[in-house]
């Protein structure tokens, strides 16, 4: 007995030991270095780190870098985009992508423009059709891909060329011009020195962002992108989430599309071409994963900050922007090679 007391007694201080321990990493150091970890961890804050770096960088290599009005330039630039991102992460998210976002910002334009122009339809009006022939290229996406079951790349790939063909069938190739002036201070005006593609872009950024997180609804999009077949037997009407993911891509990439006719007061049917590529790249250095499951609309942003200040620095540098192609792929695919070897290293584990 004297043993077996011995024994317990000998087992209560290690509980004790090792209960001090915890208590002790439960410091207020080590509390916060833990949330520092964690918070390094994020893949939004890498982003930010790799969005400072470069700033950096670039304002030591050119004088012309750091000024409010390079500033401006940059942001009014990827603000379209931007909003583009926001459709494509929902996607993405659930698994799927769509490749006809550019197609869609340039039939939404036209559509848009052609019903101020030459139907002489109040902008409010005008600006609505344009949103619904976005959110009816999102909804004939989604039914392809859902209801028939073909492949996204296949379905988005085919509505690309459709889109395209009515942009420039319906114009014979010609932009629509003569959009009226008060309708394009949506896309060349500002609030308070701010542009307002700029603010349009931040309100939908941030509303998105908040509801990905927040709502139930959006909330699905990451279980259905995780695991299919777990979504399924959970209750989760798979087929109807991803029909809305691709509604709101069609929608975002209508409102882009507007928005950038009332910069350029014209409708161009060749406008936006290989948009998508840049689209899907920004959001796969954000963290989204072209497996499904995973990211942010915030992450997605950064993404295209990132690109948006690649672009910027080419430019100030005076490197052609035809080479553009080689630098968006590039970061492309090696986005995605990263994100690829990171899940194999963790199913290694």
């Amino acid at each position: 007995m004297s043993v077996d007391s011995t024994a317990v007694e000998h087992k209560l201080d290690i509980s004790k030991s090792v209960s001090l321990g915890k208590n002790d990493d439960k410091s207020p150091k080590s509390k916060v270095l833990n949330a520092l970890g964690r918070l390094f961890q994020l893949r939004e804050m890498a982003m930010v780190v790799l969005i400072f770096i470069t700033c950096v960088v670039m304002s030591i290599f050119s004088p012309y870098f750091l000024s409010l009005a390079n500033f401006l330039a940059i942001a009014r630039g990827f603000s379209m985009e931007g909003i583009v991102v926001v459709g494509m992460v929902m996607l993405l998210i659930s698994g799927n992508f769509d490749l006809s976002v550019g197609s869609v910002m340039a039939l939404a334009g036209i559509a848009t423009a052609a019903l101020m122009v030459k139907l002489q339809m109040p902008p409010p009006i005008a600006v609505m059709g344009g949103l619904a022939v976005g959110a009816a290229a999102g909804a004939v996406n989604g039914f392809i891909v859902t209801k028939i079951g073909v492949n996204p790349l296949v379905a988005t790939l085919g509505m690309m060329a459709v889109g395209r063909g009515l942009a420039l069938g319906f114009t014979s190739g010609h932009p629509v011009i003569g959009v009226p002036s008060n309708f394009a201070w949506i896309g060349q005006g500002s609030i308070l020195g701010m542009p307002v593609p700029v603010i349009i872009m931040i309100v939908v950024v941030l509303g998105a962002d908040v509801l990905l997180r927040k709502a139930r609804a959006l909330r699905q999009l990451y279980y259905v992108g995780g695991s299919l077949d777990a979504a399924k037997l959970s209750g989760i009407n798979v087929n109807r989430v991803v029909f809305m993911a691709f509604v709101a891509s069609g929608i975002c990439a209508a409102m882009a599309g507007i928005i950038s006719m009332a910069r350029l007061t014209s409708g161009v049917p060749t406008a936006f071409v290989g948009v998508e590529l840049r689209i899907i790249a920004a959001c796969v250095i954000g963290g989204a994963s072209l497996s499904g499951g995973e990211g942010s609309v915030l992450g997605a942003l950064l993404g295209l900050i990132f690109m948006a200040l690649v672009t910027n620095a080419m430019t100030l540098f005076g490197v052609s922007i035809y080479w553009e192609g080689v630098i968006t792929g590039s970061i492309l695919i090696a986005a995605v090679s990263i994100d690829m070897l990171s899940r194999r290293k963790l199913r290694s584990y």
